[in-house]
């Protein structure tokens, strides 16, 4: 069997790594890297052929923790994700985002 089958979602391997590596339940991006370990990506041009993205892995992420409530990160971290939420949306609400062009 290879890591590819094995692991043949991305929710799968997701929840791999958040069950074996609890460093990876406060950090996406130690998350997203421990993915791309394990699927055998060891430089960026790895990433061409391979179907994981940081979106995708930080997506399921959130609906695994929030969600699912499984694989929490710390205190900590909860108190942190839900301030910066509360901000982005009391930004968002004031009106502040302006179109580009």
């Amino acid at each position: 069997m290879t890591v590819v089958s094995e692991f043949n979602t991305v929710k799968k391997l997701v929840l791999h790594v958040l069950e074996n590596y609890p460093e990876t339940r406060n950090n996406d991006n130690k998350l997203f890297v421990r993915c791309a370990e394990i699927l055998g990506i060891n430089s960026l041009s790895g990433f061409e052929n391979m179907d994981l993205n940081l979106i995708s892995v930080y997506k399921l992420r959130q609906k695994i923790q929030n969600q699912e409530n499984l694989y929490m990160p710390t205190e900590n971290v909860r108190v942190l994700r839900k301030e910066r939420q509360k901000g982005i949306k009391e930004y968002m609400s004031k009106g502040k985002v302006k179109a580009t062009s």
